[in-house]
């Protein structure tokens, strides 16, 4: 609604304006705050096939994790991997990965990346192209590996994230 009043000469024009409702919340970036780091060891004569080991617990107000690799000491038998994201007791997606023989422990055997995206298709990237895991509070990633491992052998995950 338009209004005109002209007071000592001036004119002054009231336009009617709706007030706009503003946000409760700032619509601020928020990156991770925390740096932490999750690892888990399969030891041959302690552990059993099939029995899943929490590799990382997220943080109160979720994380992000932006790095995951495998290695292990077998030199003659592979082991299947398998990664899971759980949430409420349900083991949610993830990667299996069929470990290489020695990966990490010798020099013509590289570690094996977990979070690439022929290993986890699917994953966000960041704005450098790296894929990364978004989690929520309450979710926790674990791993189990399927075959016995063979004596003295060892497969050790280790995962980077950041805690909010």
């Amino acid at each position: 609604m338009n209004c005109t009043k002209i007071i000592s000469g001036i004119s002054i024009v009231a336009i009617g304006a709706t007030v706009a409702n503003a946000a409760t919340t700032p619509n601020s970036f928020v990156s991770p705050q925390t740096p932490n780091r999750g690892i888990v060891q399969f030891l041959q004569g302690t552990d059993s096939a099939g029995t899943y080991k929490t590799l990382y617990t997220v943080g109160a107000n979720g994380s992000r994790c932006y790095g995951m690799l495998m290695n292990n000491t077998d030199t003659s038998t592979t082991h299947l991997v398998t990664v899971q994201i759980v949430n409420g007791g349900v083991k949610y997606g993830g990667a299996a990965v069929t470990t290489s023989l020695n990966a990490g422990f010798a020099n013509s055997s590289a570690a094996q990346p977990l979070m690439s995206s022929s290993v986890w298709p699917g994953l966000p990237v960041d704005q450098y192209g790296n894929p990364y895991v978004q989690l929520v509070s309450g979710d926790t990633i674990q791993a189990t590996f399927a075959t016995t491992l063979t004596t003295s052998t060892l497969i050790n995950i280790y995962v980077s994230c950041s805690d909010f």
